[in-house]
């Protein structure tokens, strides 16, 4: 989505824009899940270590498989440069030598949990072997999706960057809003992953048996046993009240938004959150994790309530909410303020004010170096 949103706000400004990918594209596919955005040309150059780690461990390895790409990648970079004006990577999730590089989250990772599993500690190892000749020299500007991330790329990388919120198409979810009359249902969206705990939000689910919790999100390989555990948890605690709507339309998601009355995301510090923006602009109160860019850089700025470290938490917040609606209803219309700050238009006008500062030092340099200097 950064990829694409990014390219149309560079073609809207005049620039003629390529697509380099490892992976084949499918136009169709990309316009029905992003809301008919527009493919510039792609240019598509397999690498087949990469491909035969997908084939091995699908749906894993996921930056284990990017630092393949990328050792094979590097010369070509170097060929690019010369030959366009500006070339920026947003997939590396590191400072790698281009004109501007957009980290999602570092690809060097601290363990989500302590007692690390053997072979995610040899992946780990893994990972900074092959992270390691990409180290020096350094990108020539570095954007990074919220302040919370930010600071994990400074630990990373010693990089302090630029912060340039990802597009949200925060429009299309506006219009599901307007309705003031709010179910009694809980909207969770997510990859379904095992790092980001869903299962965990039964708990939820069974201190509030008068409300319908749906899980909505993509499915990939690896996902079935992740889908399981939601359904066996439920199970187990007998509840008729949880409901696992994976791979929905976009336009389903976006009224299914728009009737709850919450949106709750996974006890996971998510280092943006798209959907959880794209729930606040659909008019959903969000309760999210108390870490990650989704509650420093956006549900922080509509309440101090929304977190929850814990969910056993997420029930009392949600019955104090239920049993003062002047406080619900400004809180939802503050919501879907906030949301705002995070369109596409915000993200177009801070991403080429980027792009025209970079160009500039670009051709400074040029310029000395053809005319010389008085040193």
């Amino acid at each position: 989505l950064l990829a694409l949103r990014a390219s149309q706000a560079l073609q809207e400004a005049g620039f003629d824009v390529k697509i380099l990918t490892a992976t084949p594209v499918d136009p169709p596919v990309l316009s029905r899940v992003y809301g008919g955005v527009k493919l510039p040309e792609v240019i598509v150059k397999r690498v087949k270590t990469a491909e035969y780690a997908s084939r091995l461990m699908p749906g894993r390895l996921v930056r284990l498989r990017r630092l393949l790409v990328y050792r094979q990648y590097m010369p070509l970079i170097e060929e690019l440069r010369n030959e366009y004006d500006l070339v920026i990577d947003t997939q590396s999730n590191m400072p790698i030598p281009v004109d501007l590089v957009y980290i999602h989250l570092p690809v060097i990772l601290e363990p989500y949990v302590k007692e690390y599993e053997l072979r995610w500690r040899v992946y780990e190892l893994l990972v900074k072997h092959l992270a390691r000749p990409f180290k020096a020299p350094r990108a020539g500007r570095v954007l990074t999706n919220s302040t919370w991330t930010a600071h994990m790329v400074y630990k990373a990388y010693g990089v302090i960057p630029d912060v340039v919120y990802p597009p949200v198409d925060v429009e299309f979810f506006n219009l599901y809003a307007s309705s003031d009359k709010r179910e009694k249902l809980v909207v969770t969206i997510s990859r379904f992953t095992p790092e980001k705990g869903l299962e965990k939000l039964v708990e939820a689910a069974k201190a509030l048996p008068d409300y319908k919790f749906v899980f909505v999100g993509t499915v990939s390989a690896g996902s079935e046993r992740v889908l399981g555990n939601i359904e066996e948890e439920a199970r187990r605690s007998g509840l008729g009240n949880v409901e696992v709507r994976p791979n929905l339309p976009r336009t389903e998601v976006a009224r299914l938004l728009g009737e709850a009355s919450f949106y709750l995301h996974p006890p996971f510090p998510e280092h943006f959150g798209i959907s959880i923006v794209e729930a606040m602009a659909a008019g959903a109160v969000p309760l999210v994790y108390r870490d990650g860019g989704g509650w420093y850089d956006v549900v922080s700025r509509v309440s101090s309530e929304l977190g929850y470290c814990d969910v056993r938490e997420v029930p009392g917040i949600i019955r104090r909410l239920e049993a003062d609606r002047g406080l619900y209803e400004e809180l939802r219309r503050k919501s879907i303020e906030v949301s705002k700050l995070f369109g596409y238009d915000n993200f177009k006008k801070s991403f080429l004010e980027k792009v025209s500062y970079v160009l500039k030092v670009k051709k400074l340099r040029q310029q000395r170096e053809g005319l010389g200097t008085c040193l």
